[in-house]
C-alpha cells in the first residue's frame, strides 16, 4: 500500500504538471486564433495524389480565407466518419491548394472532409490520463514517478552487464552501462557524437533480461535510431518472436518489418488469429471488383481502413458493420502482440493515445533525448513502469518545444529532467555542468563524429572542455593543413559577408536574408564542383530555409550536391553531414532577438546543435561586422566567431574559389 506522504506528493506533482499543460492549452490555442485555424476548416474537396513514403498524399481545395498554414503543421483530417492524422506538406494560400500526407487510407475522393489544425487535443488526451493515474494509483508505479522525479533518493550502483552484445562498448559507455543496470534511477549525459543510442539499444537488451522495456522519446527519429540499433544486435530469435515492437513510424520512412507492429500484426494475422484475414479477404472479393480500394495492405488496420471506407463510399451497410468488427479483432490482437513483446518503443504521443499501449506495464523504463522530453509525458511514462527509470540526453542541446510563457509553463514544460532533479542548475551556464563525481549522472566524454578543431570548439564552449576525441577521430584530424583541396580544407571557416551590406525582410513572423542566401547558394555550387556531396545548411528562421530551398532549386537545379539538406536547426538535431553550412541570417540595423542569449536563453542550445551537426568541417555564415555592433562583445556569438576565426580560416562573401582560405 502506498504511503500517505507519498500519494500527497504524487497528487501535487500532478496537478502543477496538468497546470502547466493548461497554461500551454490557452496559449496554442491563441497562436492558433491568430493564424485563423482555431475552427475546422471545410474542403470543398479532396483527392489522393500518389503515395508519399509509407502514407499517401492527399490535396485539399479549401475556400479562400487569410489562413496561415504552414508546411509541417499537423492536421487532422475528418471524413466519411473517419478520423486521419497528417501532415501538411504544401499550403498555396493564392489557389486555396493544401496538400498532406497522411499514414491513414481515405479512398480515392475525399467528399465532406474537414481539415482541423488544433493540435490541443493531444495536450487535452496527456492531461486525462495523469488524472488517472492520481485517480486510480493502485493501477500504477507512483514510486516511479516520484524517483524520476528526485522526489524519493534514488537507490545508486553498478551491475555488469550479461549479454555478449555490451562487450564492444567503450570505456564511458561500459561504466554508465554498469550504472544503469545498478541503479533505480540514473541519468546519462551523452555530449555530440558520444554514442548515446548504441548504449540505450544495449541497456535495453540488458533490462529486457528482467522483464518488458519501454523505450520512449518525443520524436520519431530518435525511436527509429534506436529500433534500427537493436534489431542490428538482437539475437535473432527476438526478432523472429517479435519480442522487440516499435509501435507507430515516420511517414517518411518505411517502418522496419522485422520489429513494426504493424508487420508483426500481420504476421500474426496471416497466421490465423481470430479469423481476422479470411473475413478480410471475403470483403476484399466482396467490394473491390478491381478497385484499387480494396488492394491489401501489409498492416492489417491499414487493410481493414480501406474496406471499411469504401464499404462507407457504397453504402453497404453490412460489410461497414462487419469490417467495424474485425477493426475491434484487430485492436485486440494488437494488444496481444505487444502483451509477448520484450522491448516496445514508442514516442510520448503514441503512448498517450494508443488504446493498445494504455493498460500495458514495464519493468523498466528508458527515456532517449531526455532534454527534449517534456516533463509531463516523462510522468506519464514512468507512472506505467515498476522498477528502474533511465534518461539518456543532453541537456546542453535542444529543449522541449513550448508555445506559452506563463509560469507554470515555464517551470514544468521548459524545464528538462536533468534541471528538474538537479544535476545541472536551473541556468544551465558553461560553469555550473555536473559534477564528474555525481552518482546520479554518467558522463559519455569520448566522441565519434567530429574533427578535431570542430570537436574543440564544441567541448570549450559547451561542454568545458572535457569532450574526448576517439582515436579513430583524432587520426582523421592528424596531418590536414588548409589549401586549395576541399578534403585539406580548414575545419572552421567564417563566411563574412559584411562586405555585402546584407539585410533581414520579415516574412510571416520569420526572417529572410536574400544577400545570405546567394552567398550560402555560391558556395554550395563550388562544393558540388569539387565533389562534396554530403551538406547540410541550417537556419534559425523557416523563412530563410523555405528561400534557401527556393533558391538552390532555382539555381543550382540537378547540379546542386547530390546529398544536400536545407533544414532548420530545430529539425535537424540528431543528424550529421560531413559539411555543415550555418547561416545566422541576422544582420543590421536591426538586433537580433534570437542571436542574443540575454532575450532568447535557448539560443546557446540551438546553436550547439548547429555546431555539433559537422563531421569534416563547419562553415558559418555571419555578418560579423554587424553582430559586433548589434550584439555586445561578450555575446556567445561574437566569442564564437572570433575563435573561429582565429583557428580556422576566413573568407569573404562571393570569393572566386571558396575552397580557399584567408
Amino acid at each position: 500500500m502506498q504511503a500517505p506522504d507519498s500519494l500527497e506528493s504524487l497528487w501535487i506533482l500532478l496537478a502543477d504538471l496538468r497546470g502547466a499543460i493548461e497554461e500551454e492549452i490557452d496559449a496554442v490555442a491563441a497562436d492558433l486564433s491568430r493564424r485563423r485555424l482555431d475552427r475546422p476548416i471545410p474542403a470543398l474537396s479532396g483527392r489522393l495524389r500518389g503515395e508519399a513514403g509509407t502514407g499517401y498524399r492527399y490535396a485539399f481545395q479549401i475556400a479562400g480565407g487569410t489562413y496561415d498554414i504552414r508546411a509541417d503543421d499537423r492536421v487532422r483530417i475528418q471524413a466519411g466518419g473517419r478520423d486521419a492524422l497528417g501532415v501538411v506538406h504544401r499550403f498555396d494560400r493564392t489557389l486555396g491548394l493544401l496538400q498532406a500526407v497522411s499514414p491513414e487510407w481515405l479512398g480515392e475522393r475525399i467528399d465532406g472532409a474537414e481539415l482541423e489544425f488544433d493540435p490541443t487535443w493531444l495536450l487535452r488526451e496527456l492531461s486525462t490520463r495523469l488524472a488517472e493515474v492520481g485517480q486510480e494509483p493502485e493501477d500504477f508505479f507512483p514510486d516511479t514517478v516520484l524517483g524520476v522525479f528526485g522526489r524519493l533518493p534514488p537507490r545508486l550502483g553498478r551491475e555488469s552487464p550479461r549479454l555478449d552484445s555490451s562487450e564492444n562498448l567503450n570505456e564511458p559507455q561500459r561504466e554508465a552501462l554498469e550504472r544503469v543496470l545498478g541503479s533505480s534511477a540514473q541519468l546519462v549525459w551523452g555530449p555530440p557524437g558520444t554514442g548515446k543510442s548504441r548504449l540505450v539499444a544495449r541497456a535495453a537488451l540488458e533490462l529486457a533480461l528482467r522483464g518488458r522495456v519501454l523505450v520512449a522519446a518525443t520524436t520519431n527519429g530518435a525511436v527509429d535510431e534506436i529500433a534500427r540499433r537493436l534489431a542490428s544486435i538482437a539475437a535473432p530469435a527476438m526478432l523472429d518472436r517479435d519480442r522487440i515492437i516499435r509501435v507507430g513510424f515516420d511517414i517518411g520512412a518505411a517502418p522496419d518489418s522485422r520489429i513494426d507492429l504493424g508487420a508483426a500484426l500481420a504476421r500474426r494475422i496471416e497466421g490465423g488469429a481470430g479469423g481476422v484475414d479470411r473475413t478480410l479477404a471475403e470483403h476484399e472479393g466482396r467490394l473491390r471488383a478491381g478497385a484499387r480500394e480494396g488492394a491489401p495492405a501489409p498492416n492489417p488496420f491499414v487493410r481493414a481502413g480501406r474496406l471499411l471506407s469504401l464499404a462507407r463510399s457504397r453504402n453497404d451497410a453490412e460489410s461497414a458493420r462487419n469490417l467495424g468488427r474485425v477493426m475491434l479483432e484487430i485492436s485486440r490482437q494488437a494488444e496481444r502482440v505487444l502483451e509477448e513483446a520484450e522491448i516496445v518503443l514508442t514516442t510520448f504521443a503514441r503512448l498517450s493515445v494508443r488504446e493498445e499501449l494504455r493498460e500495458l506495464r514495464f519493468g523498466s523504463l528508458l527515456i532517449d533525448e531526455a532534454s527534449t522530453a517534456p516533463l509531463p509525458y516523462v510522468a506519464l511514462a514512468a507512472s506505467r513502469v515498476a522498477g528502474p527509470a533511465i534518461a539518456v540526453g543532453d541537456f546542453q542541446q535542444l529543449p522541449p518545444v513550448v508555445s506559452s510563457t506563463a509560469p507554470a509553463a515555464g517551470r514544468w514544460l521548459r524545464t528538462d529532467l536533468f534541471r528538474e532533479v538537479g544535476v545541472v542548475d536551473s541556468e544551465g551556464a558553461g560553469d555550473a555542468l555536473p559534477s564528474p563525481n555525481d552518482g546520479l549522472c554518467a558522463m559519455l566524454d569520448l566522441q565519434y563524429r567530429m574533427v578535431p578543431d570542430i570537436r574543440e570548439l564544441v567541448s570549450e564552449f559547451f561542454y568545458g572542455g572535457r569532450l574526448r576525441d576517439a582515436p579513430e577521430i583524432a587520426a582523421r584530424g592528424a596531418g590536414r593543413s588548409t589549401g586549395r583541396s576541399p578534403e585539406r580544407a580548414a575545419p572552421l571557416t567564417v563566411l563574412d559577408t559584411s562586405g555585402l551590406d546584407p539585410r533581414v525582410e520579415r516574412v510571416d513572423g520569420s526572417r529572410r536574408n536574400r544577400v545570405h542566401a546567394e552567398a550560402v547558394a555560391d558556395f554550395l555550387s563550388t562544393a558540388a564542383r569539387d565533389g562534396i556531396a554530403d551538406i547540410a545548411v541550417v537556419s534559425p528562421y523557416r523563412a530563410q530555409t523555405r528561400h534557401l530551398n527556393d533558391l538552390i532549386r532555382r539555381r543550382l537545379g540537378r547540379a546542386a550536391p547530390a546529398d544536400l539538406e536545407v533544414s532548420t536547426i530545430h529539425r535537424f538535431q540528431g543528424r550529421e553531414k560531413r559539411l555543415v553550412i550555418i547561416d545566422t541570417v541576422d544582420a543590421p540595423p536591426g538586433r537580433s532577438w534570437f542571436l542574443d542569449e540575454r532575450r532568447n536563453r535557448d539560443f546557446p542550445r540551438l546553436l550547439n546543435v548547429a555546431l555539433s551537426r559537422a563531421r569534416d568541417r563547419l562553415v558559418i555564415v555571419a555578418a560579423v561586422a554587424g553582430l559586433r555592433r548589434t550584439l555586445p562583445p561578450e555575446a556567445l556569438l561574437n566569442r564564437l566567431l572570433t575563435h573561429a576565426r582565429r583557428t580556422g580560416s576566413r573568407i569573404d562573401a562571393a570569393p572566386t574559389d571558396l575552397w580557399s582560405a584567408r
